[in-house]
């Protein structure tokens, strides 16, 4: 079918198109938002357009005193003015009431806004108590840092054309309300603690949803369901999380920075359609160890640069572990509970692991492996990148160092069908570093690019030029490479 001239199709008659502008802009006003409006102008050319010519008026409102606020609102209020973008900061002017606040957000929620955005100062204190009724279109709601209290706002009210909800604040506590949401596109609350496992449902259009504890509101769970949610951000700092469950069958991107203790449950992430991954996880403390080492972070993140940091490994899904040699050794069934902690952090393939290893001038060959001897590492790694971070504390590694352990690995050979690419950075030309470069040779048969990267400020002698370039020659089927700061020497070191 094709469309007629007036915006109808061959066949039938297309009687609203042929109304008056004024009676159409009418019928644009009381669609549920402006994007629906401008939709319209997709089904058929004669709508096009109209929905800019929508009567809107931006209010502006900086530096009013509170008690010239709403009737400066209320001035403001223009016959055949459909939409309303405010602007509203109050200025630092000592302890606000709670019913000062209400009364001056109904007057603003009187010109039902598109847009709003509601600041108060950063030296304006607000007692608890706080009692929200709103009905805007689209909400900013900004609580300043310095607020002494929590904020108990009773039951979100309901937003029934809002297509937009940005809350800031120190820390508000508010209930969802019990109807939801009918038209919200994007959330995004910044200190505020609401339960999102009852209020995400009662949003079904919901596409983007930001969420940012500022560090002040504990987020014991993270519990989101949505059949509609595209982009998910959740940043959770110093308050530690101990449940994760995430189901979002069309979810494009996920961002997840959390704090865990030892006691971390991941129920669900179920994204079958996410392109971009970025989970973090940093612990407490290193509860979970393999051997001498702690876990301090874990993360899998998708890279969108293969030379990003001067690296050459090829972009993907990348595993990262941050650990760190410790003090004490012996923990009980060690290697399964570790090995079970991080089946919680792979919540997507992957083909790179990035290992960020702070020594404290500790051997880290051993280490390596017993992570290659985990069935899921093992089986899915096709590229590696160690790490050797800076420690300004250096121990005594003895001969007998739990560091070491199992003490047979400098022979072992562990099969890495699937390693291509190995890069190691820090280097300090130490003995044990050669040991591990010889395993990694003899177990990864299909090894095609090996590049070493020395630590700064360390000079190669002779010896240890000599013995990289006859490991090299063993093994001459694979591109190797050694950045020593001043050059670059592929192959044959002179």
């Amino acid at each position: 079918m094709e469309e007629t001239e007036n915006g109808g199709r061959h066949g039938s008659a297309d009687l609203i198109s042929a109304l008056p502008d004024d009676l159409l802009l009418q019928v644009l006003d009381r669609l549920d938002s402006r994007r629906s409006a401008a939709r319209t102008g997709l089904l058929s050319r004669r709508w096009r357009g109209l929905s800019t010519r929508l009567p809107c008026l931006t209010v502006t409102l900086h530096k009013v005193p509170l008690c010239s606020l709403e009737a400066a609102l209320a001035h403001a209020i223009r016959p055949g003015v459909c939409h309303y973008y405010l602007d509203i900061c109050v200025p630092s002017q000592g302890t606000i009431t709670p019913v000062s606040i209400s009364s001056l957000l109904r007057a603003a929620a009187a010109l039902s806004p598109v847009e709003m955005l509601f600041v108060l100062e950063p030296d304006v204190k607000v007692p608890a108590g706080l009692d929200v009724n709103l009905n805007p279109m689209a909400l900013l709601y900004d609580l300043p840092w310095s607020t002494q209290c929590s904020l108990f706002g009773g039951n979100l009210p309901r937003f029934d054309h809002a297509t937009s909800i940005d809350l800031r604040a120190r820390h508000l506590r508010l209930l969802p309300p019990s109807s939801g949401f009918p038209s919200l596109e994007r959330l995004c609350l910044s200190g505020c603690d609401v339960d999102l496992a009852a209020l995400i449902p009662r949003c079904p259009r919901i596409r983007i949803l930001r969420v940012n504890n500022n560090g002040m509101v504990a987020m014991d769970s993270i519990t989101i369901h949505s059949a509609s949610l595209h982009q998910l951000s959740v940043e959770s700092s110093n308050r530690c999380t101990s449940r994760i469950d995430i189901e979002a069958p069309v979810l494009k991107q996920l961002n997840l920075s959390f704090r865990a203790g030892g006691d971390l449950r991941v129920s669900s992430v179920w994204a079958p359609m996410a392109e971009k991954v970025s989970w973090r996880c940093s612990y407490k403390k290193p509860t979970y160890r393999l051997g001498l080492w702690g876990l301090l972070e874990a993360g899998l993140n998708t890279t969108d640069h293969s030379q990003k940091g001067g690296s050459q490994l090829p972009t993907g899904h990348v595993l990262s572990l941050h650990m760190a040699a410790q003090r004490s050794y012996r923990y009980l069934n060690a290697e399964h509970t570790f090995a079970a902690e991080l089946d919680k952090h792979m919540v997507s393939k992957f083909s790179r692991l990035d290992l960020h290893l702070t020594t404290t001038g500790h051997a880290f060959g051993a280490l390596v492996l017993r992570l290659f001897g985990l069935h899921r590492i093992r089986r899915a790694i096709q590229n590696l990148r160690i790490v050797l971070q800076r420690s300004e504390v250096k121990e005594t590694c003895h001969v007998t160092c739990f560091c070491g352990e199992p003490k047979d690995w400098r022979t072992q050979t562990i099969p890495l069908a699937g390693l291509e690419t190995v890069e190691i950075e820090g280097l300090h030309g130490e003995d044990h570093e050669f040991d591990f470069l010889k395993v990694m040779f003899t177990s990864a048969r299909m090894l095609k690019r090996v590049t070493l990267r020395l630590a700064h400020g360390v000079t190669p002698c002779v010896d240890w030029c000599t013995k990289v370039n006859n490991i090299f020659k063993a093994f001459p089927f694979v591109k190797c490479n050694v950045d020593l700061g001043q050059y670059v020497a592929a192959r044959d070191l002179h």
